[in-house]
């Protein structure tokens, strides 16, 4: 049998099949056309300019950034930007004042100071006005406003201050997933505290323009809650073993995969590959934390047990599989976002097109 190309790169690399790609941004694009919700996908998995322009392509009405240094990287092909994060230190103030000038420019906050500080930004010829969305706590308690009250007072104070404009609201859902029993309950609980919020808003004359959810895991139930606008899933562009235990994803909807090659069996009853920690993050598996730290998707008896900088140990006990040095292993990471950030390109396979290379644009853009 004839080998495939990508046998003869050098591992460890990280590979995307670009055809599963497409699969899944043409299943979300479907889904929230389906239900008239707008997708603005989170450019956190992929920190890609060429899979920021295919999500556009395929119907995106804008993107989703975490930082303003990600978005000009990998996003400033949108017109249409949200910045997730509450972006306001002078060195973040003046990314966004660079994207403001030829886009549209939203960012997310959850407090008065954040507010305060991004309406008060001093740059020279700045004719910008920012749009705000403010923050709600929905369950998953990392960060948002939890109190009606004080959702509604930060954006009175927003209308009144200059250079922004109050322009809804956002939160994330992550603590709803479809493992659970009761995803619909979750999503319920979801849209009482969201639709308390917005009937407040609304009475007091500032009903949002702007509903925006989020989650890969919990995307294609946002039709639960009618209120959503848009959705701003991440992870669903190349899915991981979160996914697919969180049964948002089957194995074949995964696209990236880390190659790796045994390099010591000297160890008995273990296999080292050439994959360690500067390979693949250190996350768990959130549905099935013993798991270990990527599935090995052609030995799924063995287990990645251990991570070093340069070494990953497998270990064997519960494996049929007899490596040998030189094999080639793939591995599905548990989390594949921060493992993209943590390569300088993506190697890219696309049915009989020759193996290409694409460069992760917005890696480790932290501002």
């Amino acid at each position: 049998m004839q080998s495939s190309p990508i046998e003869h790169l050098p591992t460890p690399l990280l590979c995307v099949d670009v055809s599963t790609v497409r699969n899944n941004l043409q299943g979300m694009a479907d889904y929230t056309s389906g239900h008239r919700i707008a997708l603005r996908p989170h450019i956190k998995t992929h920190k890609s300019r060429l899979f920021s322009q295919l999500q556009l392509e395929m119907g995106a009405v804008g993107l989703t950034s975490a930082k303003p240094s990600e978005a000009l990287a990998a996003a400033i092909d949108a017109e249409d930007i949200l910045i997730a994060y509450p972006s306001f230190t002078p060195p973040r103030l003046r990314l966004l004042e660079t994207l403001a000038e030829n886009h549209t420019v939203r960012v997310g906050i959850d407090s008065v100071e954040a507010a305060q500080r991004i309406a008060a930004r001093e740059l020279a010829n700045s004719t910008s006005t920012l749009g705000l969305l403010i923050d709600l706590d929905v369950g998953h308690h990392r960060t948002g406003i939890a109190s009606v009250k004080e959702a509604v007072a930060l954006a009175q104070l927003i209308e009144s201050l200059p250079n922004v404009r109050f322009d809804g609201v956002l939160f994330f859902p992550g603590q709803v997933l479809p493992t659970s029993q009761s995803v619909a309950a979750g999503m319920e609980d979801v849209r009482e505290t969201l639709v308390a919020v917005i009937d407040a808003l609304d009475t007091a004359g500032l009903r949002p323009k702007i509903v925006s959810g989020g989650s890969t895991p919990s995307a294609k139930y946002t039709h639960l809650i009618p209120e959503i606008t848009e959705i701003r899933p991440g992870t669903y562009i190349f899915n991981d073993l979160n996914s697919v235990r969180w049964q948002c994803a089957e194995f074949e909807d995964c696209a990236a995969f880390v190659h790796a090659t045994v390099i010591s069996t000297a160890v008995k009853g273990k296999a080292v590959i050439d994959a360690g920690s500067k390979m693949f993050s250190s996350d768990l598996c959130g549905a099935d934390p013993t798991s270990g730290l990527g599935y090995l998707i052609d030995h799924p008896g063995a287990k990645l047990a251990r991570l070093s900088e340069e070494h990953g140990e497998i270990e064997l006990q519960q494996s049929d599989w007899s490596p040998k040095v030189g094999d080639r292993v793939r591995i599905l990471p548990n989390h594949i976002c921060p493992c993209v950030n943590l390569q300088n390109e993506l190697v890219l396979v696309d049915g009989d097109q020759p193996v290409s290379h694409s460069t992760v644009d917005a890696r480790g853009m932290l501002h």
